[in-house]
């Protein structure tokens, strides 16, 4: 689901705590790049400076994922498909009610800075 909304360049929208927990807002779209050479790493990079986000999709490939170290990495894999395909879902329903960045900006800090064992 997450390689689908990278076909469309679109997205995937914050609706859900977890989300925002996670990700920050939205999980960002960054360029189409051709594969073979460090054009995708630096769309990444690009993308991600900007956003909370461990998660990217590029353009016409998918998902890429970062996080302190490799089960970090897959766990934003994980939760970025499991978002994809809510939001797809959710999408099939009406329109999708986001949540506004003030509010993400508080559950962020939260997940991040106080839940759970540090």
């Amino acid at each position: 689901y997450a390689t689908a909304w990278a076909a469309r360049r679109e997205p995937i929208p914050c609706a859900l705590t977890m989300m925002g927990d996670e990700f920050g807002g939205d999980i960002p779209v960054g360029p189409f790049a051709l594969i073979g050479d460090d054009s995708i790493g630096r769309g990444i990079v690009e993308t991600l400076s900007d956003s909370k986000s461990p998660a990217v999709l590029m353009q016409n490939h998918g998902p890429f994922t970062i996080g302190k170290d490799a089960e970090g990495a897959v766990k934003a894999a994980a939760m970025t498909e499991e978002v994809a395909h809510t939001m797809w879902a959710a999408r099939q329903l009406g329109d999708i009610i986001e949540i506004d960045q003030a509010d993400i900006d508080k559950l962020n800090d939260r997940y991040q800075n106080v839940y759970g064992q540090h």
